[in-house]
């Protein structure tokens, strides 16, 4: 586990190989480890905080007790929710695990342990997805792999083999560059001609209108404007700002700025908190040192290293770090590789930091045709899904496939006939006027619910409006051209935003 953490026997300065060479070598380089101490702390009590909030919130009961149907990612039907006991344990889990790796104790296995829970968690359910769970199931798979318990931990006092005030430069950058991918991507998304008309913020800050002192003021273009330009020049300069030792204060203090209103305006749970502590890493590595007046440590020319000196493990760790970080600088980008805006697709939308792009209401009515009798119904899916996946699932084709199978999947177990099932979904993206997401002729109980090709999803072909869409969901057949097919009825269809 410390193959990277190699800064020994070299008395001399780094070799001048070049410049990818001078970059691998810097990372073994010696570095106070106050500062990844601090995040240890604080990213362990954070796990706890949720996990904690969630029981006693009735949120894991409410999103992986009661629901009949949980939508799976690809690969991973195998991944069921426990029992209501069951999981409750597996929160209460996670409460002491985020504990156990605050305090340093039992660090590696604790930390192993705490992936792989939340990982469980993580994967039950696309419709409880967040960019920020997404950032966490990635940070928290490197704990086992950082040596982050060597000061200010109960393992440093146990066992003084591990216990240390230094850390290899690696262990500092891995953890600024996950911290710095939501910023940067998250920016990069919103060059996006939705974003810059105005949408979906527009819509987002008049339904903030009720917030004390400021809800006037959130209605008002000029706020529209400042949080669109402000957030994508933000996203996109922050980072640079943060590295640059003169502007860091400064850019510090606009992220937390930024993220108090963020918590206060949007609903976005325990991210803006996180992101305030975890931002603080950018600081130079002995900042939480000298801020609890400790005495600065003082690193001599001794502890540099050379590309030589290294063992053969450590240049292919340190070369693997600099694949994984490519890699995770190209994944966002994948979805230039297919047709379509991502935000009415969703292909590729979910791991891309596409944050706040697109406020999308969907109505849904599914109709379960019985092969043998003719017979056609319209499924009540309120005993199926909880509330908050009906709010999400009808944005996503691959979401609406999935629960097609399964009432079909119920029709058979019932009547042993496997039924067509067929969906009348109409759309709005980001307040234009409705229209039909898929093609209403498609029997979606028959479709692949990870077809490479949707020729059923009907390509977005409304423009944006200069007022948005605000005709009530339950009247939007009266306003939205709908095939004139038998099996569409004058029925609203089932709300699902």
């Amino acid at each position: 586990m410390e193959l990277l953490d190699c800064h020994l026997n070299s008395a001399a300065s780094i070799d001048d190989r070049g410049g990818l060479t001078r970059l691998l070598t810097s990372l073994a380089h010696p570095i106070d480890n106050s500062s990844v101490t601090f995040f240890r702390i604080g990213f362990g009590a954070m796990f706890s905080w949720w996990a904690w909030d969630y029981l006693s919130s009735g949120r894991v009961s409410a999103l992986y007790v009661e629901p009949k149907f949980h939508f799976k990612y690809q690969l991973f039907d195998w991944i069921s929710p426990w029992p209501e006991s069951g999981m409750v344990v597996t929160f209460l889990a996670v409460v002491v695990l985020g504990l156990l790796v605050a305090a340093g104790i039992w660090y590696r296995v604790a930390a192993l342990m705490l992936a792989i829970t939340f990982t469980y968690i993580f994967m039950l359910d696309k419709t409880n997805y967040q960019n920020h769970y997404y950032l966490l199931t990635l940070i928290v798979w490197w704990l086992p792999i950082l040596p982050l318990s060597r000061n200010v931990s109960y393992d440093a006092v146990w066992y003084p083999a591990v216990a240390g005030l230094t850390t290899s430069a690696w262990v500092l950058w891995i953890l600024r560059f996950h911290v710095g991918l939501p910023y940067f991507f998250g920016g990069i998304a919103k060059l996006h001609g939705d974003w810059l008309a105005g949408e979906p913020m527009r819509q987002i800050l008049a339904s903030q209108s009720q917030i004390p002192l400021v809800g006037s003021w959130l209605s008002n273009e000029s706020a529209v404007w400042f949080f669109v330009w402000g957030g994508l020049i933000f996203d996109i300069g922050i980072v640079p700002l943060l590295l640059i030792r003169r502007t860091r204060t400064l850019a510090y203090g606009l992220c937390v700025a930024f993220h108090v209103i963020n918590a206060t305006i949007f609903s976005i749970h325990v991210f803006p908190w996180f992101m305030i502590f975890a931002t603080t890493l950018f600081f130079d590595p002995d900042w939480a040192r000298k801020a609890l007046g400790g005495t600065p440590l003082i690193f001599t020319q001794k502890g540099q290293v050379r590309w030589s000196d290294l063992t053969p493990q450590a240049k292919i760790g340190f070369t693997l770090i600099v694949l994984y970080c490519v890699f995770h600088c190209l994944w966002p980008l994948r979805h230039l590789c297919y047709e379509g805006d991502p935000s009415w697709t969703e292909r590729c939308h979910m791991f891309s930091w596409r944050m706040m792009l697109r406020g999308k209401t969907a109505g849904v009515r599914y109709f379960v045709v019985d092969p043998k009798s003719g017979e056609i119904y319209n499924p009540n899916l309120r005993g199926v899904i909880h509330v908050e996946q009906a709010n999400r699932f009808s944005r996503d084709p691959g979401m609406i496939v999935q629960l097609a199978h399964y009432l079909a999947y119920q029709h058979e177990r019932r009547t042993g006939n496997f039924p067509q099932v067929k969906a009348l979904v109409l759309t709005s993206l980001n307040g234009r006027k409705p229209q039909v997401f898929i093609d209403p002729n498609t029997d979606l109980a028959k479709e692949p619910r990870f077809a490479g090709k949707r020729t059923w999803l009907q390509p977005l072909r409304e423009a944006l409006r200069d007022t948005p869409w605000k005709v009530p969901l339950a009247e939007w057949e009266k306003s939205v051209e709908i095939p004139s097919l038998p099996i569409v009825n004058s029925r609203a269809p089932n709300a699902a935003k």
